[in-house]
């Protein structure tokens, strides 16, 4: 059964490339994995406003906020850019399953060997241990990600 997109959102190679956890750029094929790589923090119930979670500056032209439960994790990126970026995209893996909601802007996706232009309200889902990545394609691009299992190595 395919789950409603917007439900489920999620991520880019620059800010996986940068995060320090299990991100994989090798060319291997792996299986879909479905275990947490880590052990998994339980959830408490929270309601959270906009001024209440901090932007964490990942690295120059990329802030992101994240908020977690112990099955999903939902990241807000924003990108901008002082330049358009040519090189090839540059692909990545994870076991998380990812889902990606272009809020603003537009990119390049690639998945799987797959690629297509979306914008706003454009989606690009990537299995776990599929190669993916983006490309921004306006200076600037925010994207709503979704992962499962959580990511842990997200937790500040």
């Amino acid at each position: 059964m395919m789950r409603q997109p917007l439900l489920l959102l999620a991520a880019t190679t620059l800010l996986l490339a940068q995060s320090g956890g299990p991100v994989f750029t090798d060319s291997r094929q792996l299986p879909r994995d479905y275990k947490p790589p880590t052990p998994v923090k339980p959830a408490e119930p929270a309601i959270v406003g906009a001024a209440d979670i901090p932007w964490t500056q990942v690295q120059p032209g990329l802030r992101r906020k994240v908020y977690f439960n112990d099955r999903l994790t939902l990241a807000v990126l924003e990108f901008t850019r002082s330049a358009p970026d040519d090189k090839p995209v540059s692909l990545h893996y994870h076991v998380h399953d990812q889902t990606t909601y272009v809020l603003e802007g537009r990119i390049l996706a690639v998945v799987d060997g797959k690629q297509k232009e979306i914008g706003a309200g454009g989606v690009f889902i990537a299995p776990s241990n599929k190669h993916h990545g983006v490309r921004l394609l306006t200076d600037k691009v925010v994207l709503l990600d979704a992962f499962t299992p959580t990511r842990e190595d997200f937790r500040p």
